[in-house]
């Protein structure tokens, strides 16, 4: 008892690690499921496939346009002149990075092109833009900014006129080339001409629209679009590109803003320039009016004084205009810095920095506050460029603000330094200039005069040459900028899309399809729970199963007998029965008469079709068989040889009727059965009321076979002392229908109830190239009697053997036999 207990809780163990899911590595039921379901796949991939080209048809096109861009600009004048060129200083791929990305740029970029206006044709889903194509031109004036954006539909009526409306409003009728005069704006659609010189309006019939763009929100709205980023920091070159639904449109943008840059850079270059000329005319004005000042005092001098040498004043005035000069030189140097300091002094926030720069070129101060000076113009340039995408009270206008501030500071401290400077070196030169003047009091008054004015005079010569020259230099500078910036590769208008990239898209339709095909079909291999095989049978059993044989899934209609093996006896599923009438002499191979017991573990598995062709193929054989319908619940037989139900094995049972009175004859010689009679209140009360023995006894005495078809055993116990009893204990699995756990129920027979002689049938096998687990040739008891000889296919011989089909795969590329 204790052997059995400990037995008893490791079969329940056992029991409890079945899953009802497919947990098992079995690639050739995974290869089988995916054969039943291919036509799935194509299905699947199909529809992958047909979505992808529905989005491809569907949405917008996005084409790409690019150029190479070669940046760096020089001066040639500046080299022939050895002028001082401080915008070349300090920069790099950066900047011109920085500049090309700015909104200020890019929206004087977009200026230059026809995009005041955008038109387009209406279609049913998707509208087109015909950019540089629209037949007509419109013109307007804004008098409320709210109109822009705003669809205006136009209808051309005939070659002089058309209608106007809005998404909510009929406008009217107008002409072309005649102003039209609206609350928000005044519009004048203007025709345009084709090469031929007639009309684009005529014949025009697609419906269109134009839209009235604000270029600072249609920047706003591009700019994401453009892309600018170095492309060889070596060769100073970068790569533009802009993206937009029409390719035309990309590539324009981005030649024009190639353009729009190389005018800009010569404008901002060639600035300081022009304020230094600015600053070089003023001085020569004041200085030319010296000039002349002083030579007018030499010649009212000459002629008050009658005075025509200055011989003995020599030496007294080459001394004393070397002095002279130096603190001319000195004042020059003290008034640039002062000038500088009071324009930064005067206004903080509107600092010119092309105008502080020239102001600097030859003084002996310039190389330091140059680079301060140039330092706080990239500081402000940065202040302009963070302008366009952060508002004035941010933290990072605030912090570029204090930055701006501390470099003025600095800059003023060092001019402050620079005049300090200046001021000693000026007291000297007034010192020796005295000192001077005292060696020489002893010259006469006159001629002391003379050298005086004398000296004055040149210094403003000297000084008004010097400016000339420098004007002079400073216009060759001027005329002499030459952009070095260069489109190496130039723009192309894209015939491909970069989006949607077609290929790709239908090869991800693909995959897709594929994917979620193989989705499904890993779900239906780990859900599948049904028995596709014997193998599965003996594989999720714990007891030692013995396989009578399987039974091919019958094509054709079953007749209401379900008596199908004397209908075709060369047919496969009569050689299936046969191949199990051959294997019930393994079991037992006496000559008395035998009890073959029917069961199965719930209804719908096909245990009566077995009872009836068993019974059909042993009576074949010649023997004498007779079938006890025992489901009295769920009767069959009598419906299956088409009988009546009146009297049968319950009113035997009960001594109500004699066996001769429910014995049936059927079509089949040999072949007798009993029916279930009217179903009783306590069938299972009847069958083990020991009257069934007797019953079966006296069956035996006339009869070599009793067939027994019991109720399913999954269901009720109502068969399982027929099955301990039987000589022939089978029962019946259903392909694809039975689930794997059914199992247990034949293990709860063989190891708990002891029933060793149970064999098993697999009923309704699919045949030919899809079935799964080969052909039915199983042996019974594992590995003694009968086993494998009946396969399917040999030449022919089966009068309904399946023809072999190709597969869609075969029949797509296999070859013709």
């Amino acid at each position: 008892m204790e052997e059995g207990s400990i037995s008893d809780r490791i079969k329940d163990e056992k029991s409890r690690k079945r899953s009802n899911f497919n947990t098992e590595s079995d690639p050739i039921l995974f290869f089988h499921l995916l054969r039943k379901n291919l036509i799935w796949f194509v299905i699947i991939i199909a529809i992958s496939v047909s979505l992808v080209l529905l989005y491809l048809r569907y949405t917008v096109p996005v084409y790409e346009s690019s150029l190479k861009f070669q940046v760096g600009s020089i001066n040639t004048a500046n080299e022939v002149l050895d002028v001082n060129d401080f915008h070349n200083k300090g920069e790099d791929l950066a900047k011109y990075v920085q500049i090309l990305t700015s909104k200020l740029l890019f929206k004087r970029t977009l200026e230059r092109l026809p995009l005041k206006v955008t038109y387009f044709n209406k279609g049913e889903i998707l509208d087109n833009e015909i950019y540089k194509a629209s037949p007509i031109s419109v013109e307007y004036v804004v008098k409320d900014s709210t109109v822009f954006g705003s669809r205006f539909y136009i209808d051309f009526i005939n070659e002089n006129g058309f209608n106007l409306r809005t998404d909510f409003t009929d406008l009217g009728k107008f002409a072309f080339n005649t102003p039209i005069d609206l609350p928000q704006v005044q519009l004048k659609v203007i025709p345009l001409l084709d090469e031929h010189g007639k009309q684009k309006t005529t014949g025009y019939q697609r419906e269109m629209y134009f839209i009235l763009n604000d270029m600072e929100t249609l920047t706003n709205a591009y700019i994401s679009r453009l892309t600018v980023f170095p492309h060889n920091h070596a060769a100073k070159t970068i790569q533009i590109s802009f993206q937009d639904n029409n390719p035309v449109k990309a590539k324009d943008v981005v030649t024009a803003l190639a353009n729009e840059y190389i005018d800009y850079d010569l404008e901002e270059r060639s600035k300081s320039s022009r304020k230094a000329l600015q600053f070089i005319d003023d001085q020569l004005d004041k200085y030319y009016n010296r000039v002349k000042k002083s030579e007018n005092s030499i010649q009212e001098f000459q002629k008050s004084n009658n005075y025509t040498t200055i011989d003995k004043s020599a030496a007294y005035f080459e001394r004393s205009n070397k002095l002279e000069n130096e603190l001319i030189d000195i004042d020059l140097q003290k008034s640039v810095l002062s000038e500088i300091k009071k324009s930064i002094s005067i206004d903080h926030a509107n600092v010119d920095v092309y105008k502080l720069l020239p102001l600097l070129v030859g003084t002996e101060y310039a190389e330091g506050i140059m680079s301060l000076i140039t330092n706080l113009k990239e500081l402000l340039l940065e202040k302009e460029n963070l302008q366009f995408k952060a508002t004035k009270d941010s933290e990072a206008i605030k912090a570029m603000d204090f930055k701006i501030e501390v470099q003025k500071k600095v800059l003023l401290e060092s001019i402050n330094s620079s005049v300090n400077k200046l001021d000693a070196k000026r007291k000297e030169l007034i010192s020796k200039i005295t000192e001077v003047e005292q060696k020489y009091l002893s010259v006469p008054a006159q001629e002391l005069e003379y050298a005086r004015l004398q000296r004055v005079l040149s210094i403003d010569e000297k000084f008004f040459t010097m400016l000339m020259e420098k004007r002079t230099e400073y216009s060759i500078s001027d005329a002499g900028f030459v952009s070095q910036h260069t489109i190496l590769d130039k723009a192309v208008v894209p015939g491909i899309p970069v989006y949607p990239n077609k290929k790709l898209f239908i090869v991800f339709g693909l995959v897709i399809g594929l994917v979620l095909s193989l989705m499904l079909l890993l779900a239906k291999y780990i859900m599948k729970n049904t028995i596709s095989s014997v193998d599965e049978i003996i594989r999720q059993s714990y007891a030692q199963i013995s396989v009578l044989g399987i039974i091919p899934k019958y094509k054709k209609d079953i007749p209401v007998s379900q008596l199908v093996v004397n209908k075709n006896p060369k047919s496969i599923i009569a050689e299936a029965f046969r191949a199990l009438r051959s294997n019930l002499q393994f079991i037992s191979g006496t000559e008395e008469s035998k009890l073959l017991a029917v069961t199965s573990t719930i209804s719908g598995e096909g245990k009566t079709f077995c009872a009836i062709n068993i019974a059909g193929i042993i009576a074949y054989s010649g023997k004498k068989v007779i079938i006890l319908d025992l489901d009295m619940r769920k009767p069959k037989i009598h419906l299956g040889f088409g009988v009546e139900n009146t009297i049968g094995m319950s009113t035997l049972l009960i001594d109500k009727a004699e066996i001769k009175e429910c014995v049936h004859h059927s079509e089949q010689e040999g072949l007798d059965f009993i029916t279930s009679g009217p179903v009783p209140p306590n069938p299972s009360e009847l069958i083990i009321s020991g009257k069934l023995e007797v019953i079966i006894d006296k069956l035996k005495e006339e009869y070599d076979f009793i067939i027994v078809d019991n109720p399913p055993i999954g269901l009720v116990s109502d068969a399982m002392e027929i099955l301990k009893k039987a000589d022939y204990p089978l029962y019946v699995f259903k392909n694809e229908y039975s689930k794997k756990y059914f199992v247990n129920n034949v293990d709860r027979l063989i190891l708990d109830n002891g029933i060793k002689k149970l064999s098993i049938i697999l009923n309704s096998v699919e045949t030919g190239k899809s079935s799964y687990g080969g052909g039915y040739g199983y042996g019974y008891g594992g590995g003694y009697g009968y086993g494998g000889g009946y396969g399917y296919g040999y030449g022919g011989y089966y009068e309904d053997e399946p023809k072999e089909r190709d597969g869609l795969l075969s029949r797509l590329f296999g070859k013709k036999k």
